[in-house]
């Protein structure tokens, strides 16, 4: 029974990586497999609710998606993009450097603001306009993906607090120590991306140094203000630092004028100021949770309409319409556009979800756990992978901390293993790893109109992220023996 649990993430890993199939199919692959192996489990009545639960489930992300894909093509037409990459070669216009603000910088603070992966629909385009290649900008990208524990508020990490009665700060803290050597990772990783072997000679001091900054702040904001702006102020810090040291240098950059760059910016600064009102603005926040709310024949699933997101990609694309004075035949065309390149990701994505779902209600995913809690001592060099799995099955640690905290709580009580350490592994791991989760790499290249970009995708990124793992169990087993 063990075996079949793991078949689904086996069979992915398979057609993607190996045969090289591309999202829409590997996803009807794995899910008819899926499927079949769960026929033997329950009744097809269950089947049936699961894959509309994973469908249900599947409207959330769409309603991000989409609207990023216009908002992307609205800011491609405007040369707005164009404008900014200007921008950033201008403030720093050593290019590892740039790469190291993007990655470092403003990746962690736009997926602190928006979550649900949206910070990678924001930065890949930024890469594009500095003129990397579709390989080197989706991975870029997906690598700015590390403070996802952090992402759209803290969301997830606030969930594991919940749901194993911590301090959510504390929780936050504790992510940032066992994550610690993983943003330098990534920053030189980075620079290997981008540069070759020589990037990497000529600026991996600089690479540790802004790794580690971003490290200690993630760590200090989230004790205070707390985790809800760690991501965000961590972020900030980052750019600041990297400017700073870019300005000491001699080199120039050149730049067009600055009410360009203001019009440039426009977009981003209403994306990001309508997230935070949304979120920090409590009397805004309890309303906009509780009106316009989309709810489905499934158990529990809701969709607010106007606190996800989406809503406010979907207005910042109005407003970047207007404000840019783009045609309406212009305009159809970049809805049209936009749509063909969101099907095939959608069939991918919803397929997935759908795997997650039946995985879930079949028992598929507990028997996992129970699986892993039955070795005693030894969990916890399991554990993270146990994490990783969940955040690679399900796309966010919001769902893999939903799936194990209380399971991680549990085992700690029986077994006498930490608890703050143990849902620190669990909410790193599980983070870490939704940047090869199947629902992340297919949004990236849908982001890119990158056909059978997934294979390439996810070779380049899977050592990486196990290394990650990797790390997080050996600092989970050193942080239990103190």
């Amino acid at each position: 029974m063990v075996i079949s649990a793991v078949l689904p993430f086996l069979i992915a890993t398979i057609l993607i990586g190996g045969f090289e199939l591309n999202g829409a199919i590997s996803g009807l692959l794995t899910l008819i497999i899926t499927i079949l192996i769960s026929l033997f489990r329950f009744s097809s009545n269950e089947l049936f609710f699961a894959l509309g639960t994973g469908l249900a489930q599947s409207l959330t992300v769409f309603y991000i998606i989409f609207p990023s894909l216009i908002l992307y093509r609205l800011l491609q037409s405007s040369g707005s993009l164009k404008v900014l990459g200007e921008s950033i070669t201008y403030l720093v216009p050593q290019r590892e450097l740039q790469v190291l603000l993007l990655i470092l910088g403003l990746a962690p603070f736009t997926e602190s603001v928006s979550g649900f992966g949206v910070g990678t629909l924001l930065i890949i385009p930024i890469f594009q306009a500095l003129n990397y290649s579709l390989m080197q900008s989706a991975v870029l990208g997906m690598l700015g993906q590390m403070a996802v524990p952090w992402g759209g508020l803290a969301l997830g990490t606030s969930l594991g607090a919940q749901l194993t009665n911590l301090d959510p700060h504390w929780l936050g803290a504790n992510t940032a120590l066992i994550t610690a050597p993983l943003p330098p990772m990534y920053a030189v990783f980075s620079l290997w991306i981008s540069g070759g072997i020589q990037a990497v000679r000529r600026r991996w001091q600089i690479a540790v140094v802004t790794g580690s900054l971003l490290s200690f702040s993630l760590w200090a904001f989230s004790l205070f203000p707390g985790i809800e702006l760690a991501g965000i102020l961590g972020g900030i810090v980052v750019i600041l630092f990297l400017i700073f040291i870019s300005r000491k240098s001699k080199v120039r950059g050149s730049m067009g004028s600055f009410h360009e760059l203001k019009k440039a910016m426009l977009p981003y600064t209403i994306l990001t100021l309508l997230m935070l009102a949304s979120r920090l603005i409590i009397p805004l926040k309890n309303w906009l949770q509780t009106h316009l709310i989309l709810s489905l024949f499934t158990k529990d699933f809701n969709l607010p309409l106007l606190y996800n997101p989406g809503a406010f990609l979907l207005m910042t694309s109005l407003l970047t319409l207007i404000i840019f004075k783009i045609k309406k035949s212009e305009f159809w065309e970049i809805l049209h556009q936009s749509y063909k390149k969101f099907v095939p990701g959608a069939i991918a994505i919803s397929c997935f979800l759908c795997v997650s779902s039946v995985m879930q209600a079949s028992g598929m995913s507990s028997e996992l756990g129970e699986v892993a809690a039955s070795v005693g001592d030894y969990y916890q060099w399991i554990a993270p992978t146990l994490a990783a799995f969940g955040g690679w099955l399900t796309g966010s640690n919001v769902g893999s901390n939903a799936l194990f905290s209380e399971l991680q709580e549990q085992i700690s009580l029986n077994s006498g293993l930490f608890l703050p350490w143990l849902m620190a592994a669990q909410n790193a791991a599980s983070s870490h790893a939704t940047i090869i989760a199947p629902s992340r790499i297919i949004l990236a290249t849908t982001a890119l109109s990158w056909n059978k970009g997934e294979a390439v995708l996810f070779r380049q990124l899977f050592p990486i992220v196990l290394a990650a793992i990797v790390l997080i169990t050996a600092l989970l087993g050193l942080f239990l023996l103190i």
